[in-house]
């Protein structure tokens, strides 16, 4: 996965903090030889980290080439600035197998509420989970530098999450087919004014699916980008938008 500032200093803030509980932003700031305030909008991603900020810490912390030239040349992204194309965090392949199951995603979702408490027993209540299996992924966002703990309180790092890759993998295969998993669960167990499961079947030109899969990627952005703006979160949803061909040329032959 291809690091920025936030997930940087996100993640050795969180190591520090592991360390000595009794850790503060503050200190981390004064150990960069950085301002407080600095340091605490950058984190929380309303500021964009500077060159010369960039290179003071790179310096400090003694980053590898790679993650100096990311935390020079990229920015952060403020929580409300919308999510469009542009403001996705892109990760590879291999770090998606990491984080294949959905658990992950609903907890990064559910630290965007403001009464989320990042505790097993509290993410395992609203997502239907064993506390086991929430301590497990927890501990791997944390890990991994997608949450950490800022200002006293524990928060997705850098930007909205996103694979681009046209290949199908058993991880990809797997997380597709646990959010229609989750769909079925859905059309069982929750009333109708709580969920919308609906489709059309149409004929088409099979050389169009591209077309159709873009077009889909930007209402899926749009209308992600307007209800986030909209109301006060409170719950985590999922948004599964699907066209796959029924009928196929030669099927039975």
């Amino acid at each position: 996965m291809q690091a920025n500032p936030i997930q940087i200093l996100g993640a050795e803030f969180t190591e520090r903090s592991q360390r000595n509980p009794r850790y503060s932003l503050r200190a981390f700031a004064r150990s960069l030889g950085l301002s407080h305030t600095v340091i605490s909008l950058v984190l929380s991603g309303k500021r964009p980290l500077s060159k010369k900020a960039a290179l003071i810490i790179s310096e400090k912390l003694c980053l590898s080439p790679e993650k100096s030239a990311a935390l020079i040349q990229k920015k952060s992204s403020g929580p409300g600035s919308g999510r469009h194309a542009s403001d996705y965090e892109f990760i590879d392949l291999d770090t998606f197998h990491l984080i294949s199951d959905w658990v992950h995603y609903a907890i990064l979702s559910l630290l965007e509420i403001t009464e989320t408490k990042f505790e097993p027993k509290f993410i395992a209540q609203r997502l239907g989970i064993n506390s086991l299996q929430a301590k497990v992924a927890m501990d791997r966002l944390v890990k991994i530098g997608l949450v950490a703990k800022i200002e006293g309180k524990w928060r997705q790092t850098g930007k909205p999450i996103k694979v681009e890759n046209g290949i199908s993998t058993a991880a990809t295969r797997k997380f597709q087919r646990q959010l229609l998993e989750k769909a079925m669960d859905s059309l069982e167990n929750d009333p109708m004014e709580a969920r919308d499961i609906s489709s059309i079947t149409l004929a088409m030109d099979p050389k169009l699916v591209p077309y159709a899969k873009e077009r889909i990627r930007q209402f899926r952005r749009e209308l992600s980008a307007e209800l986030e703006a909209k109301g006060r979160a409170k719950e985590v949803y999922n948004l599964t938008v699907q066209i796959y061909p029924v009928s196929r040329e030669g099927r039975n032959k």
